[in-house]
């Protein structure tokens, strides 16, 4: 990557800055409908009951956290009641079970992933209840990827020591940045050591996938600290990373003003923050993925990449693609019988619906077939970095794609003309330089986006 990292300046990173979406879905969730509950998320789990023998993605958005870090853009409640967490714990069993009841036949899982919130905000006893209330229901397959986000400043050795147990094999940790001015600014409180600590007690029970998240733009974030924290994370040695933008959504997350009494980078502070990250990352061997997305070559991640197997999801990118996603929890998204389908936002709410017999969904959205089609370009762009309109066609039983895309075709060229991919009359190859900028080549095959380009702001900063 540090070819990559030399082919690519501030200017040109500054230039592509903008709005737009990260296309964990398509279409994205601004598109979904409020008029999506009970009876359409009982219709598309009846749909997915018809193929009883293709595994499922299984996510649980566990939204307890002590403290509220200022940055976060995470649907989160804080608190310290044990209570909470007990009530909540009994209405997600009762979601598994009713979702299990509705899917028949169709229980195994390739994924299992704990999202929150902070997952290990849950005792070693809670953590062992949760994952049985899932093995109850689901059969877990040999060779699953079972993952789990923790902060290190609240995750204990026992915490792990049970993880481990219960049969993870991926951590991802979200340490942001490991300045000590920025941490109090977006009220993080983690140390270097803790951080360390925590590495090495995974790594010395024999968790293999280790991913540390970071985050550039933040308030009163510099080169040089952003520099003095991307070093010690490249000295720690994770096997993957993922580096993001701080995403400023005020008008979504009200918490976030309070940062705005600090420092924000502007755009060309963004930019140079971000290649700051891409040299020093590219000269300790880490080689770019995709969206945010780094690795070392040695990673599943990474190996994924080159045969062609990456997927991406919800979750992010993954070595185990697994068609559809169920989810479960107060605002959890899920990706099931051909629908997009979200939960209920407030936990009071989202219990009460489930104790009340029906599921917690309150928007998603049924996708049509033009919105398949332009999903699986998107995804093949972004994840095998190419499209080939003859795979395409094959895969949708089409002859037309060609024509079809003809727009889309035409509104390439200049990204090709900047290096960003090779473009022929029926495929696209993406550059290594391209995989910076993958949100704008996914951008030019959503229709939505380009009926829509008068209104507010609806998604973060692409740097």
């Amino acid at each position: 990557m540090t070819t990559l990292a030399g082919a690519v300046d501030e200017a040109l990173i500054l230039r592509m800055s903008g709005a737009g979406p990260r296309y964990t879905s398509y279409p994205t969730a601004p598109e979904w409908s409020d008029a999506f509950g009970d009876r359409e998320m009982r219709a598309a789990l009846k749909r997915a009951a018809q193929k009883p023998d293709e595994p499922l993605s299984l996510y649980v958005h566990i939204p307890f956290c002590a403290r509220m870090c200022l940055f976060c853009g995470c649907t989160v409640e804080i608190t310290q009641r044990v209570d909470k967490v007990t009530s909540y714990l009994d209405a997600l069993e009762r979601e598994v079970e009713m979702t299990a009841e509705m899917l028949g036949n169709r229980r195994k899982t390739l994924q299992i992933h704990w999202g929150g919130g902070t997952p290990t905000h849950l005792k070693p006893a809670e953590l062992r209840r949760l994952f049985g209330i899932l093995s109850a229901q689901f059969e877990v397959l040999p060779g699953a990827e079972i993952s789990i986000e923790v902060h290190p400043h609240v995750t204990t050795f026992e915490q792990i020591d049970t993880l481990v147990e219960l049969g993870f094999n991926r951590i991802s940790m979200g340490v942001q940045d490991l300045d000590p001015h920025v941490q109090e600014v977006i009220h993080r409180d983690q140390t270097t050591a803790e951080t360390e600590a925590l590495v090495a007690h995974c790594r010395a029970r024999g968790i293999g996938g280790i991913n540390l998240d970071l985050m550039y733009g933040l308030p009163d974030q510099s080169e040089a600290t952003f520099a003095a924290t991307l070093d010690t994370i490249a000295r720690i040695r994770p096997d993957r990373l993922a580096v993001y933008a701080y995403a400023h959504v005020p008008w979504l997350k009200k918490h976030q003003t309070a940062l705005e009494r600090h420092h924000l980078p502007d755009a060309v502070q963004r930019a140079r923050l971000f290649f700051v990250a891409l040299e020093r990352l590219g000269a300790a061997g880490y080689e770019v993925i995709g969206l945010d997305h780094f690795a070392l070559p040695s990673d599943p991640l990474f190996k994924a990449l080159e045969n062609g197997t990456l997927h991406r999801n919800f979750m992010g990118y993954t070595t185990h693609p697994a068609d559809e996603m169920v989810a479960f929890g107060m605002s959890s998204i899920g990706d099931i019988g051909g629908a997009f389908v979200h939960n209920d936002k407030e936990t009071r709410d989202y219990e009460a619906r489930i104790r009340s017999g029906q599921f917690a969904t309150t928007r998603g959205l049924v996708r049509s077939a033009e919105d398949d089609l332009r999903r699986a370009a998107i995804q093949d762009v972004m994840c095998k970095m190419r499209l080939d309109l003859d795979e395409l066609e094959t895969r949708f039983d089409r002859t037309d794609l060609q024509q079809h895309f003809e727009r889309e075709w035409r509104a390439l060229e200049p990204l090709a003309a900047q290096g960003f991919c090779n473009l022929a009359p029926r495929r696209i190859v993406v550059t290594p330089m391209g995989r910076l900028f993958l949100r704008h080549l996914a951008m030019v095959f959503d229709e939505y986006l380009h009926a829509k380009k008068s209104e507010g702001p609806r998604f973060s900063q692409t740097v």
